[in-house]
């Protein structure tokens, strides 16, 4: 699973379980490569196993939600998606990965 590089150490260590994506990527027990770089091609020679995979409204995120995400609370993640994705928009429907580090696939 590709993930913006600053978002990578965020997610080793433990703050990020989730991603909200636009469409669905993969099924519960997936497992993927972590994945980063600066043009997305590197392998961080990590894995993830897909825990929970569902849909949901963007104007429904909770501040828990938002931790999950790896924000402090949902306004940074508010900004970041407004920043990195595009307009928040509520009535967007995305799915969510909830996802933990797999020690080896």
């Amino acid at each position: 699973m590709l993930f913006k590089k600053e978002l990578i150490d965020i997610i080793l260590a433990g703050k990020k379980t989730m991603t909200a994506r636009q469409k669905k990527l993969y099924e519960v027990g997936d497992v993927t490569n972590l994945m980063a770089n600066k043009d997305y091609s590197k392998l961080t020679g990590k894995y993830l196993r897909i825990t929970k995979v569902y849909r949901k409204f963007l104007g429904e995120f909770t501040v828990d939600e938002s931790h999950r995400e790896g924000f402090s609370g949902l306004g940074e993640f508010k900004a970041y998606w407004e920043k990195n994705i595009g307009p928040w928009d509520p009535t967007k429907f995305l799915w969510i990965h909830e996802f933990e580090i797999e020690l080896k696939k």
